[in-house]
């Protein structure tokens, strides 16, 4: 007779984890594990669950959530089919936005059920973040659909379906959404600071165009909220730009993509003239490069 399994054991207490421990305790679904790689990692304890080791964990929940970074979820996956060896009955899911559940074979030729489910959400530290409505792309295993878009609406979530091919494609955009954007922001402030604005100062301009400009993004949308010198289609003030910050390479190449993408997506005026200002900026950087190497 097959056993009845139920409840979820995460895998991994980093920011995600911690988050969806909490989550799991607030939607009143059983939360049998928090399996850690060494006891100096082990958290606060969970709705009176504590964290436990390799070791000790008996993974032997319904649903094992595997929750630590892209590189480690197929060693993950090896690790637990050999200690269980024989899954059926449970179902092991990964939380990558890119890779697919053939990085889950081990599970799945032990006799697991597979599957993603990557929350749409930033995590940046291990306080816990609420989980009500946050978006969830789910990759359902065979057979597994309707079980995983159910867990996530138990979790206050919404599940957005996304195919195996098309998963790399997602997490570039919302890559591009979040940890890129960051970086975009950071370039600004950078490009402030080289002006001798103090942080203070820098930070307040480029947070009082960044607001507005998110905010008109999504309201009006792009072409709408794109203003500045390449929609007047400004060439020599882009290419007052472009020289001042030949010195600072890395700078450079930043404006140039961002460039680049706003006069091939945007709607910008003179869009010849831009084009030679950018190809131009490309070669000068180049021949620069080329005398220092």
């Amino acid at each position: 007779m097959t056993r009845v399994r139920k409840g979820i054991t995460v895998i991994g207490a980093g920011n995600w984890g911690s988050s969806l421990a909490a989550g799991v305790v607030a939607a009143g679904i059983p939360l049998l594990e928090v399996v850690v790689g060494a006891a100096k990692q082990r958290p606060a304890k969970f709705g009176g669950v504590a964290a436990v080791s390799w070791e000790t964990a008996k993974f032997d929940a319904e649903l094992l959530w595997i929750c630590v970074p892209d590189g480690q979820i197929r060693r993950v996956a090896e690790r637990i089919a050999a200690r269980r060896g024989e899954l059926r009955g449970q179902i092991v899911v990964h939380s990558s936005g890119a890779l697919t559940v053939g990085v889950l074979d081990a599970a799945r030729l032990a006799g697991a059920s597979v599957g993603g489910i990557a929350p749409v959400f930033s995590f940046p530290t291990r306080k816990p973040a609420p989980l009500e409505d946050v978006l969830f792309v789910v990759e359902p295993g065979a057979g597994q659909a309707r079980k995983l878009t159910g867990l996530v609406r138990k979790l206050g979530g919404k599940p957005l379906w996304i195919s195996s091919e098309s998963k790399v494609m997602y997490h570039a955009a919302a890559t591009m959404a979040s940890p890129l954007l960051v970086s975009a922001l950071q370039a600004a402030m950078k490009t402030a600071g080289l002006t001798g604005l103090r942080r203070r100062v820098a930070e307040a301009v480029v947070r009082a165009l960044a607001e507005t400009t998110l905010r008109n993004f999504f309201s009006q949308g792009a072409g709408r909220s794109f203003s500045g010198p390449f929609a007047r289609g400004d060439a020599g003030t882009v290419e007052l730009h472009l020289r001042a910050l030949l010195e600072h390479p890395t700078l450079h190449r930043t404006y140039l993509a961002l460039a680049r993408n706003a006069v091939e997506s945007l709607p910008v005026r003179n869009r010849s003239d831009l084009e030679r200002v950018l190809d131009s900026s490309l070669g000068s950087f180049g021949s620069k490069q080329g005398v220092r190497n």
